[in-house]
Formats: C-alpha cells, structure tokens, sequence
C-alpha cells in the first residue's frame, strides 16, 4: 500500500481507534507500519552532538592541548555554557 496515504479529513481516529472509513486507517489496520517521527532524528543528531563534545573537551585537556598551554586563557572557561 502506498506509504504517502493522508488521513482523510473526515477521520474519526481518537486515542489510537481507527476509523474503518478513512483511507490512511485502513491501512494502518492491515498492517501498514506507521510512519517515522522526528524521534530517530532528533536522538541520532543529539549523540553525535554529544559524541563531538565530548572530543572536544578530550582534545582540549588532552596532554599538551590548549588547556595544558594556557591558551585559554587565566582562567578556562571552554565548555561553560
């Protein structure tokens, strides 16, 4: 069945109950996967946020990394926000 199938604007579907009567319903009721959220998208993107940051802070303590050489300044405020 076709995946772009819109509910119709006469959908009845409330808390989860499909309406027999709406196309996209339909579907759904035999078996159609629903389709994906912002959810994958959103938790993908924020670990490799994560995962950069924390290379960050890793590159910037590491052994002869800015910190360790004083560039930055009097007193480190990298990461502080």
């Amino acid at each position: 069945m076709n995946n772009l199938t819109k509910h119709s604007p006469d959908c009845k579907m409330v808390f989860g109950r499909k309406d027999p009567d709406c196309p996209r319903c339909q579907e759904l009721l035999a078996g159609a996967a629903p389709r994906a959220g912002w959810q994958g998208d959103y938790f993908a993107r924020k670990a490799r946020n994560e995962r950069m940051e924390r290379e960050a802070i890793r590159q910037h303590f590491a052994p002869g990394g800015p910190h360790e050489r004083g560039v930055c300044g009097p007193v480190c405020t990298a990461f502080d926000w």
